[in-house]
């Protein structure tokens, strides 16, 4: 019986505290006791104090905030403030946060408050304050040290940036910033990319909608049902029943190109792009095995693309032969000498017949220094137009030629996020959407440039076996680099002498900002 429980007991166990104190009402508007479900118990075993939620709708994630906020709130001395995206979602919390005043006693005795108007409570007891208001204002949470912040729906939010900025000028609060997705720009989707990047101080929380047991549909008898290709490897993946795949299906039909948006199933498809993906949709072509290994029968190439500090030194592998990739190596934030280390022994683990590679700005010592530890590198310098041509073959080679990818969610951010934009001239640029990147993208496009280069089979095997001289791979490189952009052969060896004395410059100056090494090698890709 409840009113045999002392409060000690449970004060300092949050779920049974919910459970005895605090009380909801479910999605048939009747009160009950707060029990935890899946998603909420697995949110406050998992935080980490700087909390990012990605989630699907009806999760329960608000409801489980906002009953340990309270709990802090009439435990211990806090501070805490929510923020929701509308005026209509903040008096939804506050009445939230009134009925679980309402209905929080022990022997009749409710813990003591003193203010209760439409944005702030307090709790003299402990001397807490609780602030509920809308992030309608970049004022809104400035001028207070809060113990905890919580954030509904901050996708939608207007300003965001600077209101989190207010909001967490003082002290070291506990904050979870939970939404569902709502674009590829923005505050919240910026963050989560980072946190799924692992350069941040955020850890993300991703809950598809299968965390909910009840979004399931009952299988009529002797009902056989067909699965696609998508749906096996789902239920592969994740142990889904039938049930939640017929429900998938109405689901799918009911909202169509949405749904991925409002039940999303991974981290990266469900920021729907706001604007058209210059890929368009590509959901079923990243199939390829996630554990492939190196076969002597096949033949492997490498696209590559150059970064340090804020881009990434990008360097995926594709088995020719299968036309399938197999492996990305990811890196930033160390010298250049480790970073063309990573990048040999990527070559030499996948036995690579050649290396496309960007050479403009920093890339061209960078190729002379690998050419030296014996790799085969095809140069290749980007502009405005040939860009588009290597954006158009990679198209062309998801769409028609067979090429299957891995599903890397960084990978399938950066695809899914590169848009044309026109500039204020009128022109057309390909690019990442917002502060997003590309790397993966152009070295992605190499990488299938340098399986079908004009380069031949039988250079290459030269190449590679010693039977050229170093002034015949360089008359081979610069007939193929004037052939494939349109240029002269003189053209061509003026653009490298100036594309290697400007790289040399550049090199010396970004070697000396040695930042703290941020490596994401091989497999490990999040």
């Amino acid at each position: 019986m409840t009113d045999k429980l002392s409060p000690l007991a449970v004060i300092k166990n949050p779920e049974k505290f919910a459970s005895v104190f605090l009380k909801i009402l479910d999605k048939d508007k009747k009160l009950e006791p707060f029990a935890w479900n899946r998603a909420q118990r697995t949110l406050h075993q998992e935080r980490s104090g700087k909390d990012l939620v990605l989630k699907a709708r009806q999760l329960g994630i608000s409801t489980y905030v906002q009953g340990e906020m309270f709990r802090r709130t009439v435990t211990k001395t806090s501070t805490t403030i929510t923020l929701a995206h509308d005026a209509e979602t903040t008096q939804k919390l506050r009445r939230m946060a009134d009925r679980f005043y309402m209905n929080c006693r022990f022997n009749g005795i409710q813990p003591a408050r003193k203010y209760a108007n439409a944005t702030v409570t307090t709790y003299p007891e402990f001397d807490s304050v609780a602030t509920i208001a809308t992030a309608g204002s970049v004022e809104v949470g400035r001028g207070d040290t809060y113990s905890d912040i919580h954030g509904s729906e901050v996708a939608f939010w207007p300003d965001a940036e600077k209101i989190m900025a207010g909001a967490m000028q003082g002290g070291n609060p506990d904050i979870i910033l939970e939404s569902t997705p709502n674009g590829s720009q923005g505050y919240f989707y910026d963050t989560v990319m980072e946190a799924i990047d692992g350069d941040s101080i955020w850890k993300l929380h991703f809950f598809p909608w299968w965390f909910d047991d009840e979004y399931k549909l009952p299988v009529p008898e002797e009902f056989a049902i067909q699965f696609t290709k998508q749906e096996k490897a789902l239920i592969a993946q994740h142990n889904l029943t039938p049930g939640q795949i017929l429900w998938r299906r109405s689901k799918i039909r009911e909202l169509k190109r949405l749904f991925p948006q409002e039940y999303p199933e991974d981290p990266v498809s469900c920021f729907l792009t706001s604007g058209n993906s210059y890929f368009g949709d590509t959901a079923s072509f990243f199939t390829a095995p996630m554990n492939a290994q190196y076969d002597p029968t096949h033949d492997y190439y490498a696209g590559l693309d150059f970064g340090q500090t804020n881009d990434f030194t990008a360097m995926p592998i594709i088995d020719r032969t299968t036309r399938q990739m197999v492996d990305l190596l990811r890196v930033n934030r160390m010298e250049w000498k480790k970073i063309r280390g990573l990048v040999v022994d990527f070559y030499k683990k996948w036995h690579c017949k050649a290396v496309m590679a960007e050479m403009n700005s920093i890339g061209s010592p960078n190729i002379e220094a690998l050419r030296a530890e014996g790799l085969t590198i095809i140069p290749f310098t980007t502009d405005n137009w040939n860009k588009a041509e290597l954006m158009e073959d990679l198209y062309d080679g998801i769409h028609d030629g067979g090429l299957r990818l891995m599903n890397i969610p960084v990978l399938r951010r950066e695809v899914n996020t590169f848009v044309s934009k026109q500039t204020p001239t009128n022109k057309w640029r390909l690019a990442a959407s917002g502060k997003g990147h590309d790397d993966t993208v152009l070295s992605l496009g190499l990488c299938w440039k340098c399986c079908y280069t004009a380069v031949t089979d039988e250079q290459i095997d030269r190449w590679a076996k010693g039977q050229a001289t170093t002034e015949d791979i360089n008359d081979d490189l610069l007939e193929y680099m004037a052939n494939s952009q349109g240029i002269t052969i003189e053209k061509a060896k003026e653009l490298l002498k100036f594309e290697v004395t400007v790289a040399e410059m550049a090199m010396v100056e970004e070697e000396d900002d040695e930042e703290e090494i941020n490596d994401t090698v091989g497999r490990n890709w999040n």
